[in-house]
């Protein structure tokens, strides 16, 4: 059972390898995972350290496999759909060490 009510749903498109010509990612196979988002905007510090504005952060349940290259496309109760490429990925670990929720700020 999840840590917070996972209600919604995300389709995560990871990178299924990179364009040898233009170092890019190709996209690879879509799958959905249950997940919390909450908007709001705050600063964090991406993968190279730089100052980025998220608008908003992924919840899921225990250690979920997302990568930084993926894309994350959201559906919300509006019917509006939008896509988003995660800027941080954290990981919440309870006192033994087992990972409990990952945190994906976008």
């Amino acid at each position: 059972m999840a840590l917070i009510p996972l209600k919604q749903l995300v389709t995560i498109t990871p990178a299924g390898g990179f364009d040898p010509d233009y170092n890019t990612p190709i996209p690879g196979e879509p799958y959905t995972l249950r997940c919390r988002f909450q908007e709001g905007v705050k600063l964090v510090r991406n993968q190279y350290g730089a100052e980025v504005v998220s608008v908003g952060t992924f919840y899921f349940d225990k250690l979920a496999d997302i990568g930084l290259d993926a894309t994350l496309t959201y559906t919300n109760e509006l019917g509006d759909a939008v896509t988003y490429d995660p800027l941080t990925i954290g990981v919440k670990r309870m006192l033994s060490g087992r990972s409990i929720l990952t945190e994906v700020n976008v």
